[in-house]
């Protein structure tokens, strides 16, 4: 059985603090199962769901991998949608309790394979550097908030210059030409980031794009004005034909509607190009926003447009700064549990799960 490892954030740092998406994991009422790992820092949780996963896709499973925006090489979650299990770091800032104990979800916790006695004797070290890291997180997200106050005054300004009658008619040609017939059914809508704010700047998973579709439309648009317009038409088209949608949200502005959007079924994308995750594909049809915008009204506004821009990009490094400074705060958090942690254990455990999940295969 062939797979395909996908790749997506389901939080991330937002102006409005951690956005959560973790309701995406599983469907509770369908069948499906989540497993709550619960730890501290360094505790390896990470690498338990790495395990895991590693033995499911050995079987030929796909599984969507969640990663973390504090730490992009680290694992938050994975999704088997095959087997209808989840499993995932139920820690903050994404805390995840059980909705249904026992009968849907189920805790692990690798609190077993820690030594207690040890990480008392630190506490006053652990207590420190967790509220360091707290507070480093909270200065990232005032910049990023004063960033997205900037950002909106300049799509604010490029929507009075966008003709939407022009998107609409646009994608509704885009729509006839690559989504086929109607399927007798409403499509499904699932909620990702597949950008987020991280230590090592602003990531963005390409490949997932890549590995998911055959045809993708980059548009252009440094203003996230009109190509947020064209993406949400195309959503829509898409989910009253039936297709089910991927919608990749902005993490300077998630509440605003899909940046990107993805439909499996027929391999297709749009993919949204701007000065934080340019046009990296190949052999792709690119559009520019501005054939749906009125460039000369645009310029009246150009040095306002400019001077946001600017500052909305220096204030985005600092809030990547103040990740980095949250991330050697944990890398030094971690130290104080992993010489506490038996690590062998915790993969067995990891193990162990990864043949549970494989048992429920109807």
């Amino acid at each position: 059985m062939e797979t395909c490892t996908k790749r997506f954030f389901l939080g991330a740092n937002t102006p409005q603090g951690f956005y959560s998406l973790f309701d995406e994991l599983y469907s509770p009422k369908n069948g499906w199962k989540l497993y709550i790992i619960k730890g501290g820092p360094g505790t390896g949780k990470s690498g338990f769901i790495k395990e895991a996963a590693e033995r499911i896709e050995k079987e030929g499973y796909e599984v969507e991998r969640i990663h973390c925006s504090s730490d992009p090489s680290s694992l938050d979650a994975v999704i088997i949608p095959q087997l209808k299990a989840s499993v995932a770091d139920g820690t903050a800032p994404h805390v995840l309790e059980p909705k249904y104990p026992g009968a849907v979800e189920e805790i692990i916790n690798l609190g077993e394979c820690w030594d207690s006695e040890k990480l008392k004797a630190d506490s006053s070290k652990i207590i420190e550097l967790t509220d360091n890291n707290s507070a480093c997180h909270r200065r990232c997200i005032r910049f990023l908030e004063a960033a997205a106050s900037l950002k909106g005054d300049v799509r604010r300004i490029a929507y009075t210059h966008t003709d939407e009658v022009k998107i609409d008619r646009y994608a509704s040609r885009i729509a006839s030409r690559e989504f086929g017939s109607p399927r007798g059914r409403v499509g499904r809508e699932s909620r990702r980031f597949v950008s987020a704010v991280t230590p090592i700047g602003i990531d963005t998973f390409y490949d997932t794009f890549e590995k998911l579709c055959d045809n993708i439309m980059v548009v252009d648009d440094e203003y996230s004005a009109a190509s947020v317009l064209l993406a949400d038409k195309l959503r829509s088209y898409a989910l009253g034909l039936g297709l089910d949608v991927i919608s990749c949200l902005c993490p300077l502005a998630p509440s605003l509607g899909a940046e990107h959007i993805i439909i499996p079924e027929i391999r297709y994308a749009v993919f949204t190009s701007n000065s934080y995750h340019d046009d990296q594909f190949l052999n792709v049809k690119t559009i520019h926003a501005s054939r749906f915008m009125d460039t000369n009204g645009l310029r009246e506004s150009r040095h306002r447009i400019a001077f946001n821009r600017k500052t909305q990009g220096e204030l985005i490094d600092e809030s990547i700064n103040a990740l980095i400074n949250a991330k050697h705060i944990h890398d030094e958090l971690e130290k104080h549990y992993i010489s506490s942690m038996d690590f062998e254990k915790i993969m067995n455990k990891g193990k162990e799960l990864a043949e549970k999940i494989l048992e429920n295969d109807a």
